[in-house]
């Protein structure tokens, strides 16, 4: 379930949006003045699209949790917990879902309203590929008690029948062996390994490789 809080109602969608044929028309017509929250079954969280509201508990958490994030994520900028390059990431958040591009998740513990953690669905390529990447990230306390495989389920499922993918990607360095428990008790399968992938903590690292397909988790693929 996607909830939608409207802060004033706007105009109609665009004769372009009408004909995107993406199943994200709905979407469209509102996005500009409303927060997007999804339901996540069974868990004490849900996911947000970033928004401006969440800045100081984003950045609260992040401070916290730098020794366990870093060697996992790209090195950190200076002004990577500024206010300015998360409205950066707000604005991109909301271009990207606007387009039917992908959603920047946050993950956000109820009834608290705080923020613990990521996900997002980026890179998506359309055309005869339709398919995307996730990654994530948790806070140490709340990590090893099954959040993150429920949100990975959760975003799969909105790739897959709201964004019409029909398949996402995903990798972790080799020694991250609880981001790879997660992808696979999501139903992801280890494809692969790729030297020098990515550049991680500031070194080119090696990555296994995971993926889901449609016809994975649901019966028929999408046309």
């Amino acid at each position: 379930m996607i909830c939608t809080r409207f802060a004033k109602p706007s105009g109609l969608a665009s004769p372009a949006d009408q004909n995107r044929g993406d199943g994200m028309a709905w979407y469209h017509r509102f996005f500009r003045h409303r927060t997007v929250e999804f339901s996540v079954e069974g868990a004490d969280f849900i996911l947000r699209l970033t928004s401006a509201d969440d800045y100081v508990s984003w950045r609260e958490i992040r401070t916290a949790n730098y020794r366990h994030l870093q060697p996992f994520e790209p090195v950190w900028a200076d002004d990577s917990l500024s206010r300015a390059h998360f409205l950066n990431q707000v604005r991109t958040a909301e271009t990207e879902f606007d387009a039917g591009l992908g959603a920047m998740l946050l993950m956000v513990h109820q009834p608290s309203n705080t923020v613990i953690g990521g996900i997002n669905l980026r890179n998506v390529r359309r055309g005869v590929a339709q398919m995307g990447t996730i990654g994530y990230w948790i806070a140490e306390d709340w990590g090893g008690q099954g959040r993150m495989t429920k949100a990975v389920s959760r975003v799969v499922e909105f790739g897959f029948k709201s964004l019409g993918l029909h398949r996402i990607e995903a990798a972790c360095v080799p020694e991250n062996t609880a981001s790879a428990n997660v992808l696979l008790r999501a139903g992801f399968q280890e494809e692969g390994f790729a030297r020098a992938y990515l550049k991680i903590n500031g070194r080119w690292r090696d990555h296994r490789l995971f993926a889901i397909v449609y016809d994975d988790i649901l019966p028929e693929s999408p046309a």
